[in-house]
């Protein structure tokens, strides 16, 4: 990569990009790229520019395609992935994607990966404000002073579960005066005390539970996106005000039931509004810095529309059943205010597309060949 690297440095158009990105001009089209071509350029970018890229694309299969396409020159990249908003109730839910979207979130807290791919409906998608999300997030440094009782309720808090010994994902367990919390899949924290004070923390791997390296601070972030932002009580007391027919009525009176029996992440979905009064998209969560790469603008656009049509005529049969349309789904952003959004923050543009892009007259303009 150092080599294409070094050759891209040598291109004056190239350089006279990037003397642009750096003056934080915007919108910037670049044309005439595909596949790895794109990618390299976007790598060179975000080397020479020292930018992190918010690259959004029509949908997940091309997300994915750029990702791979990533892999091949760095492990930079990040993938947020779309929520699965589901229109009928259930009490079970495969954990592999809520775990994948919480663990890109916390990547993009850490500022650890500079590369984050994602697609139009995932930034349609509401999320909980990113200071509801981090809001109880747990600070562990050697010598701090902490109670394990009050570490205990933060940490369920946060979505995590007590476990015996942690096997996996979402898990902590308390041994004595040894706390272990998973990171990820594969790799945890140990935190050991000398009474209340830490006295080492450590990574190690689950499966095999040895050691990988000593820590002098760890800072424990929340195990899925739905932290709740206020009481259960609270949250119930709102969703009963949502009834509009007696059918209705015993519907909610079950789901309130669920709720407070701790099953409520089924219902978030459903009641969105009612447990999250301050909403985000994607967007939010990153920092002015990012340079956002719109890729194959139109294409974008016309997914967007498409999403938003196929939405309200799922809204449209739901309430002609009579049944209940999740919050969450009335909810989507429509592209045209998440792009007015973006021009009123004054959040630098990238516009890549494989043919010359007429719609921004406005915009720089790089053609490669």
């Amino acid at each position: 990569m150092n080599t294409i690297l070094g050759e891209l440095g040598k291109s004056q158009k190239f350089v006279d990009l990037i003397k642009n990105i750096e003056s934080k001009n915007s919108p910037i089209e670049i044309s005439g790229l595909t596949g790895l071509g794109m990618i390299q350029t976007l790598l060179g970018i975000n080397e020479y520019a020292k930018k992190p890229l918010a690259i959004i694309t029509y949908n997940e299969i091309q997300a994915k395609q750029i990702i791979e396409n990533l892999k091949t020159f760095t492990d930079k990249g990040i993938f947020f992935p779309k929520k699965e908003i589901v229109t009928y109730d259930y009490i079970a839910e495969s954990k592999d994607l809520p775990y994948e979207r919480i663990e890109t979130l916390n990547k993009i807290k850490e500022k650890r990966y500079p590369i984050l791919v994602t697609t139009i409906e995932s930034i349609m998608q509401k999320l909980p404000s990113k200071d509801i999300l981090y809001k109880d997030t747990i600070k562990f440094n050697i010598g701090g002073v902490y109670s394990l009782d009050e570490i205990k309720q933060k940490l369920v808090n946060l979505g995590y579960i007590r476990c015996d010994l942690i096997e996996g994902r979402g898990q902590f367990s308390i041994r004595g005066g040894i706390l272990d919390i998973s990171v990820d899949e594969k790799i945890g924290v140990r935190i050991e005390f000398w009474g209340d004070e830490v006295d080492s923390i450590r990574n190690f791997a689950i499966m095999s539970q040895r050691s990988i390296n000593t820590l002098e601070k760890v800072e424990i972030f929340p195990a899925h996106e739905y932290i709740l932002d206020e009481s259960i009580e609270n949250v119930c007391n709102k969703i009963r005000k949502t009834v509009v027919s007696d059918k209705q009525e015993e519907i909610i009176e079950e789901d309130i039931e669920q709720i407070k029996a701790g099953n409520y992440i089924s219902k978030i979905d459903k009641y969105f509004d009612c447990f999250y009064k301050e909403q985000s998209n994607l967007l939010d969560y990153l920092k002015e810095n990012y340079l956002i790469v719109f890729d194959e603008e139109n294409k974008i656009r016309q997914r967007s529309i498409n999403i938003m049509q196929d939405t309200n005529n799922l809204i449209n049969l739901l309430t002609e059943k009579e049944k209940f349309v999740p919050q969450a789904l009335r909810n989507l952003e429509a592209y045209e205010n998440i792009k007015d959004k973006i021009e009123y923050e004054n959040r630098q543009v990238l516009y890549v597309d494989k043919q010359d892009i007429l719609s921004q007259n406005q915009a720089q303009k790089y053609r490669f060949e």
